[in-house]
């Protein structure tokens, strides 16, 4: 046994006597189960405000920051792009409406999400708004914004940025309120094929980049929501400049063409790179993935009216945690997420997050927490003779679209919380000695890293239950 197996083993043993002291105070919570609501306008028109916000730390030639997504403890050195936050009200006039949110951000714990919501109560209850979702694009050249890859065991976070990206977000979503304006929505899509890549050999790819447009009747500015899965991590491990990454260069291609706001939310991204890989120059990449995406974006010419009717679910629920490793460091306040008691998780933990489903005219949209693979959200999983693990897509949940009957369901992830990959079960491959802590490898030598950044292997059961009793409330 070598020192990360006695690391591994230390771990657990942490973790469980933790959920064992959770467990004889009390156990979880009873969640609530949310009821949908729907609102809708008579004259068919929709009320939609944008605001765009950089949100840069004011310190940072005083304090150190780290770059999220690739190393731990990576210096940041300089900017490239600044980071941005976009809010985008979405009404319907005295009924209401929705806040989105796109934010140049690795992710939010549903603890910061929950912070930024309670500082626009008062906005809430005056606008009559029936939720706030905060979509981060998951940039791996942006700031570490949940906590675990600074320099371990202490966090990557920096506190002065953090309030200020609480206000920030804040007052981007009062400003986007307040510029709202009447006019139509369409949405339309487009296939983009080039533009990501599989990093398991077995997946099969979901490529349609979907538009939510809005059209003001004064002719002022257009808004539009793009959603398109492909990881923002083509900067690689070496870069030390601040980057939205591929973001940045998809709006700058659109500006160019068009004067318009553009929001940018993920899709199903877990595995999922960009594209081009024949391309060396990290930066050469970067910018021909933005490029393509850009075009694409704008070559969309298949816009369908939507009906002003807005449905909309926030749910709560319990995300059993059997990844020791993120336990720990939570427990070290490396991030901010809170486990509560669960006799049901191997480490008698769970976590609280949340997953919201909106019904935009006739568009249905899932907003999950973490990092879905495509075949969790659109199936298309690997057989028992090429699936890593020699077993079927029979042991794995029923996908997104089956559940909504959707196939074009369109999916933002690491929107409310950020929980890592949800990985499906035939898919699913730990290390024996050091689960959570060290790659697996399957059975064709492969080794295995989005497990060790997930909660665990019920995570995308967990997911597809919830989203079916989601679905069982909504009239479709």
């Amino acid at each position: 046994m070598d020192i990360a197996d006695l690391a591994s083993k230390a771990v657990v043993k942490i973790t469980s006597n933790k959920g064992k002291k959770l467990n004889k105070k009390g156990e979880l919570p009873v969640i609530e189960k949310a009821e949908p609501v729907t609102i809708k306008n008579a004259d068919g028109k929709y009320e939609v405000g944008c605001a765009v916000k950089e949100v840069m730390p004011d310190d940072f030639n005083e304090k150190k920051y780290y770059i999220a997504g690739h190393k731990m403890a990576q210096d940041m050195t300089g900017f490239h792009d600044n980071i941005t936050v976009s809010a985008m009200w979405l009404g319907l006039g005295a009924e209401g409406g929705i806040m989105m949110v796109s934010a140049d951000f690795i992710g939010l714990t549903n603890t910061e999400v929950n912070l930024i919501r309670a500082s626009l109560d008062d906005f809430s209850k005056k606008a009559n708004c029936k939720a706030i979702n905060i979509c981060c694009s998951h940039t791996h050249g942006g700031f570490d914004t949940v906590g675990y890859w600074g320099r371990l065991p202490k966090t990557g976070k920096v506190d002065t940025y953090m309030q200020k990206i609480f206000k920030t977000v804040k007052e981007a979503c009062l400003e986007a309120y307040d510029n709202k304006t009447i006019g139509d929505l369409f949405v339309g899509t487009t296939h983009v094929p080039d533009a990501q890549i599989a990093k398991r050999a077995t997946m099969v790819l979901h490529d349609t980049l979907t538009r939510i447009r809005f059209v003001p009747d004064n002719g002022s500015k257009e808004t539009w929501f793009l959603n398109y899965a492909a990881h923002p991590n083509t900067l690689g491990g070496k870069n030390t400049l601040c980057s939205a990454d591929y973001p940045y260069f998809l709006r700058q291609t659109i500006y160019k063409e068009k004067d318009v706001n553009v929001l940018y939310s993920i899709g199903a991204i877990g595995a999922v790179d960009p594209g081009f890989p024949e391309l060396e120059d990290k930066w050469e990449r970067t910018e021909k993935e933005g490029v393509t995406l850009g075009t694409a974006a704008l070559s969309i010419d298949n816009d369908e009216k939507m009906p002003a009717e807005i449905t909309v679910l926030q749910q709560k629920f319990a995300y059993h945690a059997d990844n020791s490793v993120l336990a720990f460091l939570a427990m070290l306040k490396v991030m901010s997420s809170k486990f509560s008691a669960s006799k049901s998780s191997e480490l008698g933990l769970a976590l609280i997050s949340e997953m919201t489903y909106m019904k935009i005219g006739t568009q249905q949209v899932l907003l999950c927490p973490g990092e879905c693979f495509p075949q969790i959200a659109y199936g298309k999983a690997a057989d028992a003779e090429t699936s890593t693990t020699g077993r079927g897509p029979e042991i794995n949940p029923p996908t997104f679209v089956e559940i909504a009957n959707d196939e074009n369901l369109m999916v933002c992830g690491v929107t409310n919380d950020m929980t890592g990959y949800v990985v499906p079960p035939n898919d699913f491959v730990l290390n024996e000695t050091q689960p959570y802590l060290s790659n697996g490898k399957d059975r064709f030598g492969n080794g295995h890293y989005h497990e060790t950044n997930s909660m665990g292997y019920s995570s995308a059961k967990t997911l597809s239950t919830v989203f079916a009793d989601i679905m069982s409330r909504v009239d479709k």
